[in-house]
């Protein structure tokens, strides 16, 4: 019985003080005009290296960054064979001049060391 009183006793005191404000714990959420993004929305940004403003010029237009960011790291051949591709057959409209300058930033910021 006596544990009980001191049970209640303790619940009670617990209580009260979770029922008062204390100013100094408050603390308030930001207001901001534009609506939080979700997670899943947000693209993954571009490393920066040589060729990438080519890169976003020709690439960007069909892929996005989450999905260049999905892919497994080739070698330059890959990448080579993957940008003619884009060429030949589906018409990817990217100059002869821009091809090598496409390949070397994609074998810079998601290639893999030729197997020799």
């Amino acid at each position: 019985m006596y544990y009980i009183k001191r049970l209640y006793i303790l619940l009670f005191i617990l209580y009260i003080f979770s029922c008062t404000e204390d100013k100094k714990t408050i603390i308030e959420t930001p207001k901001t005009k534009e609506p939080a993004k979700e997670l899943s929305t947000l693209e993954p940004y571009l490393p920066v290296a040589v060729g990438q403003k080519t890169f976003q010029r020709h690439c960007l237009a069909c892929h996005s960054t989450k999905y260049i960011e999905m892919q497994p790291n080739f070698p330059e051949k890959t990448w080579q064979k993957i940008v003619d591709k884009m060429v030949k057959n589906f018409g990817a409209p990217i100059p002869d001049s821009s091809v090598k300058v496409i390949v070397k930033y994609l074998v810079d910021v998601k290639g893999a060391r030729d197997k020799e």
